[in-house]
């Protein structure tokens, strides 16, 4: 697969400017394995990001590049977790009354979807969730509050997340849950695990599931 690709940084080569299904089948390679001397991706909304131990050429990554077909995707391989909600959150009945639906229908349409995360950011373990029903995209509050507590299940523009620390944000709030997306204390180990530190990597899939 040929990818627009340029230095970043010292020891970094940034993949840019990606269609859909570039992102999605270089997303599916790097669940079986990064490039030689690759310690880390990120992934961006149409970027990936390569971070090296050493400083290597673009080619070297060309190379790992070519076998990786554009198109062939397999989700299978992608975690499904099930996120148990509870439907109370303080702007429910406002998203309700601007999208013209009852609450119940909001809930209904959003715990329906199978949601996957398409990057992380803006605060550690935050993830991006494609697969918002177009019913529910909203502009972001324009007012936003100081201060949303972690497990705050939102959607914003045409996204749902998660908040996984408390934060400030700007996005609606529906409901909670219990899950833990972040563990700090993992993080401050001398060699942290990210699978132990996050729950959630770009390309995981899940479902929210309301609870009476």
């Amino acid at each position: 697969m040929n990818l627009p690709l340029k230095a970043y940084g010292e020891t970094a080569i940034l993949a840019h400017d990606l269609s859909e299904s570039q992102r999605a089948s270089l997303c599916d390679a790097l669940r079986l394995g990064m490039p030689d001397a690759c310690i880390e991706y990120v992934m961006g909304d149409d970027t990936v990001l390569f971070i090296f131990k050493v400083p290597v050429p673009i080619s070297h990554l060309s190379h790992w590049l070519e076998p990786i077909q554009e198109g062939k995707v397999s989700r299978a391989k992608s975690k499904l977790r099930l996120v148990p909600v509870t439907y109370d959150g303080p702007d429910l009945e406002s998203v309700a009354g601007q999208v013209g639906l009852s609450v119940a229908e909001v809930i209904e349409i959003h715990s329906a979807a199978t949601y996957t995360v398409r990057m992380m950011g803006f605060a550690p373990g935050f993830p991006y969730l494609d697969g918002l029903d177009p019913r529910l995209h909203l502009s972001r509050k324009e007012s936003p509050r100081e201060r949303i507590e972690p497990g705050s299940v939102a959607i914003g523009g045409s996204h749902a997340g998660i908040y996984s620390v408390a934060s400030p944000g700007g996005w609606h709030l529906l409901g909670r849950t219990n899950v833990r997306l972040f563990d700090p204390d993992a993080a401050k180990s001398a060699r942290p695990n990210p699978q132990k530190v996050f729950l959630l990597s770009p390309g995981d899939r899940l479902k929210f599931k309301a609870l009476s």
